[in-house]
């Protein structure tokens, strides 16, 4: 009795650890847009000579994993753009996975104990297999959260981006120069897309950058394609006004239409679903209605 009450008592410990983990608390849009800002700034010397490194042990244990797989050549490109998207740093996301993966091999432990000790039979391996499986399912866990909050943010961000390229295209046509009517347009909202736009704009500028190459760098750090085309295309037309603003329409007129062809191919997906649905409901029904007949029918 004592032991299952231990082993239950670790079990819910493990699972109130592991939907904290998993379910951190949501960050406010500026708050990550000041920490994209700040991930990517140069690195300042400390009074020692050194860069400063991450606070706290879980981001101070996902560097270190993550410089050794790096040196195997994983650099998790896609999973470093979805955080930066989703303003979470990539080091605390690698402590986090080396984390849940720690408390999925004792939650499998504990599991297989919790199995042996109401004596149900398992191989004498079903432990370590069980363990490694649970500990190998938790650790992609923050792939996917990363993943599903940065698609959404993701197509927000390319639904801003059409509306951003259509206003300085705009601004264009009534004879200003890219370099007043990007950070102009830039202002025509405050959700957080735009405010990015506008940070990365007025940081270039002020710092003598060429703007779209640090478009194009922003695109390649959160992984919007658009962007770093956008940019390349630009760039080898920037002499011409004329060419600059009809590549802009261009762009936003594409941009457009894989929105529409997403709006259409997640309509057609709902309809299947809801055929499939009413399909089922269907058969349910024909089953509860003919279950007696043919009860009866069998007992005749």
């Amino acid at each position: 009795m004592t032991a299952l009450t231990l082993i239950g008592a670790l079990m819910g410990v493990a699972l109130f650890a592991l939907i904290v983990t998993v379910r951190p608390p949501r960050v406010d849009p500026l708050v990550a847009l000041a920490r994209i800002d700040a991930a990517h700034a140069a690195p300042r010397p400390t009074g020692g000579g050194m860069a400063a490194r991450p606070a706290g042990v879980q981001a101070r244990v996902g560097r270190t994993v993550a410089d050794r797989l790096a040196r195997h050549g994983v650099r998790y490109v896609s999973l470093r753009q979805d955080l930066a998207l989703t303003g979470q740093s990539f080091d605390a996301a690698m402590g986090r996975k080396v984390g849940l993966a720690l408390l999925g091999f004792l939650l499998g432990l504990v599991m297989v104990a919790s199995a042996s000790s109401v004596r149900l039979a398992l191989p004498s391996a079903a432990g370590l297999l069980v363990a490694l499986a649970t500990s190998a399912a938790l650790f992609v866990v923050p792939d996917v959260d990363a993943r599903t909050a940065a698609r959404r943010r993701r197509a927000d961000f390319t639904r801003a981006l059409g509306a951003y390229l259509d206003w300085v295209s705009l601004q264009m046509s009534g004879r200003a120069a890219a370099e007043q009517a990007l950070p102009d347009a830039a202002r025509i909202g405050d959700g957080w897309p735009l405010a990015l736009i506008r940070h990365t704009v007025t940081h270039a500028t002020r710092s003598g950058a060429d703007v779209w190459t640090s478009l194009a760098e922003l695109g390649e750090r959160i992984g919007v394609t658009q962007l770093v085309e956008l940019g390349a295309l630009v760039q080898l037309v920037a002499h011409d006004g004329a060419q600059v603003r009809d590549t802009l329409s261009a762009r936003a007129a594409s941009i457009r239409a894989e929105e529409l062809a997403d709006a259409e191919g997640t309509a057609g997906k709902r309809d299947q679903s809801m055929l499939l649905a009413q399909i089922l409901l269907g058969v349910g029904f024909a089953v509860f209605l003919g279950y007696p007949a043919v009860v009866n029918f069998l007992r005749i």
